[in-house]
C-alpha cells in the first residue's frame, strides 16, 4: 500500500521510497522518511496531499510524492480525549 492509502491517525512502517525525481527521494531522507522509519499521518485530503509526523517533524506532502511511500500498516492510534 502507499501512504495515500493510509487513514489518518495510523503509523505505518516505510517500506521502500518509490519517487519519481530524485531530488524528493533525497528530501524526504534527510528528514528521516526512510526504509524502516515509522510515520503517522496526522491529516489527509481525499484528492490532496498528505499532512504526516515523522519523529517529532510535521510534514506536507503532495499526493504524488505521498503516491510513492510504500508502507506498511502498524497501528491505529486515538486522539487523547480531554
Amino acid at each position: 500500500m502507499t501512504l495515500t492509502d493510509g487513514e489518518k491517525n495510523g503509523i505505518y512502517l516505510v517500506k521502500e521510497l518509490n519517487v519519481e525525481q530524485s531530488i524528493y527521494s533525497k528530501r524526504l531522507k534527510s528528514i528521516g522518511v526512510t526504509g524502516g522509519s515509522h510515520i503517522k499521518v496526522i491529516n489527509k485530503k481525499e484528492r490532496g496531499g498528505v499532512i504526516i509526523q515523522v519523529e517529532k517533524k510535521q510534514i506536507a506532502l503532495c499526493r504524488n510524492v505521498a503516491s510513492g511511500i510504500i508502507v506498511e500498516f502498524e497501528k491505529k492510534e486515538y486522539p487523547e480525549v480531554m
